[in-house]
């Protein structure tokens, strides 16, 4: 009788359509998480606020004095932790979210803890506290601690960066045509290779690179499924080929990327649209950032600009030889075109930030989720954008994708939705049968570990 009463209950962010994923399972990544990671990220902002305390003047004695205060609050944080203390609500500001969060927390999670309420709602929640710290003072309102952390990762991917940007100018300036049009076989290829660089967002794995010339791009035409399918072969639920054909039938289609992690994984997002545009596939893309810094390494738009000015400027890549430096500026430059000639849309909005699944988005957020319905492809990409698309709960692997994301695939009128995921949670749908059963025979830690992937998609109802 009770299991019934508990599957009509309206799914809620206490009682998502599974048990939920929360820090009081001992093996999970979520108490990995909690136990380990959050103190880390933690200690590596104090550490941040610390280093730009000491880099100022002994006259900025207001911002000193403003720092260590935001220091002694994320230490305090810390220890609260640890010692797996209620949930606080959060005090009042002049964000338009904080009321949504003190709303789900008095709602859903009233004397919960750290461990006991949800994953999803306690890591937003963290993030949260973590940017109000900053955002209610008057020095540091406007400070990422995460920054310096992305702008060494950038830099340390610069070969990758470079390799790209020549590849991709390449592919952009040779003769797409044969006597019927565009070569989409040629096309398909490259759209499979873009997609995946777009995935993996993992610029130290040059390997990566390997089929992403003209050169190469013929020779896959001839030796065809086989190599794609050996580069693809983490990819645990594959979809590319039916978003290809997707793709082939919207031509000229507004495209939306709800974006991840700023730096090198931007850049490559950036690379997949480029060509989209200027191969005709898509007329306008949409990308969508986070309204404030995120889960460490989150895209805002603070990022997006520096990106721009970094491929632009001769300082960043200093030691680069001017002919890779013009290389990235020519991107650069025809990037910023097609954002003066509103091909490309930046925008961000509050509901990304917040803690709800995308089950609510038609619901929570009923402009931003008209504004996706026009669009004939949503891409979201990245870890926390799937455990928000899917509830964040503990799915059988084998369910399949489109029941994972309710309504965003069963409401009339849901746009098409692609997710580009790998794997740092311990949470996959869509697998089939035995998938599962193989890799933890071999491999603990594998949904986690960011080896796999899963490319899956969900076509519009209309």
């Amino acid at each position: 009788m009770h299991s019934h009463v508990v599957t009509i209950m309206a799914v809620n962010p206490a009682n998502p359509p599974r048990p939920a994923l929360q820090a009081t399972e001992e093996n999970s990544f979520a108490y990995i998480t909690a136990k380990k990671r959050w103190p880390e990220i933690l200690e590596k902002v104090i550490d941040d606020i610390y280093q730009t305390i000491n880099s100022l003047d002994s006259s900025e004695v207001d911002k000193i004095q403003e720092g260590k205060r935001i220091v002694d609050f994320l230490t305090e944080l810390k220890y609260q932790i640890q010692q797996k203390k209620p949930l606080m609500p959060i005090e009042v500001s002049e964000a338009p979210d904080i009321s949504t969060y003190n709303y789900i927390l008095n709602t859903y999670f009233k004397d919960k803890n750290w461990y006991s309420a949800t994953w999803l709602f306690t890591e937003c929640y963290l993030y949260r506290r973590i940017h109000l710290s900053l955002a209610k003072t008057k020095h540091w309102r406007s400070y990422d601690p995460y920054f310096r952390q992305k702008e060494d990762a950038f830099r340390a991917s610069f070969n990758a960066i470079i390799e790209i940007a020549k590849r991709i100018g390449e592919l952009i300036s040779a003769p797409k045509m044969n006597k019927d049009g565009r070569d989409t076989e040629t096309d398909r290829i490259i759209f499979h290779e873009l997609a995946q660089i777009s995935l993996w967002g993992n610029a130290t794995d040059l390997s990566m690179l390997t089929n992403l010339s003209l050169e190469e791009v013929k020779k896959l035409q001839s030796t065809g499924a086989k190599q794609l399918e050996e580069s693809e072969k983490n990819i645990l639920a594959n979809d590319l080929s039916k978003v290809w054909e997707w793709i082939l039938k919207c031509r000229n289609a507004r495209i939306d990327i709800i974006l991840d992690n700023a730096g090198f994984e931007l850049y490559g997002d950036l690379v997949f649209a480029d060509w989209l545009i200027q191969s005709g596939y898509a007329r306008e893309i949409h990308l969508h950032a986070k309204p404030i810094p995120w889960f460490v390494s989150d895209t805002t738009r603070v990022d997006f600009d520096w990106l721009f000015q970094t491929l632009q400027s001769d300082d960043f890549f200093s030691s680069a030889p001017e002919l890779e430096k013009s290389s990235l500026k020519k991107l650069a430059n025809r990037w910023q075109s097609y954002i003066a000639n509103s091909q490309w849309f930046f925008t961000h909005d509050y509901f990304w930030t917040s803690p709800y699944s995308y089950w609510h988005l038609a619901e929570q957020a009923p402009d931003l989720y008209a504004d996706l319905c026009k669009s004939q492809l949503v891409i979201f990409k990245g870890d926390l954008n799937y455990r928000k698309l899917v509830y964040d709960c503990k799915w059988e692997t084998t369910v399949p994708f489109k029941e994972a994301i309710g309504p965003l695939a069963s409401a009339k009128g849901a746009p098409s939705v692609l997710t580009l995921r790998t794997g740092k949670s311990d949470l996959f749908v869509g697998l089939e049968e035995g998938i599962e059963e193989r890799l933890n025979s071999v491999e603990k830690g594998w949904m986690y570990s960011g080896k796999y992937a899963v490319v899956q998609f969900s076509e519009s109802t209309e």
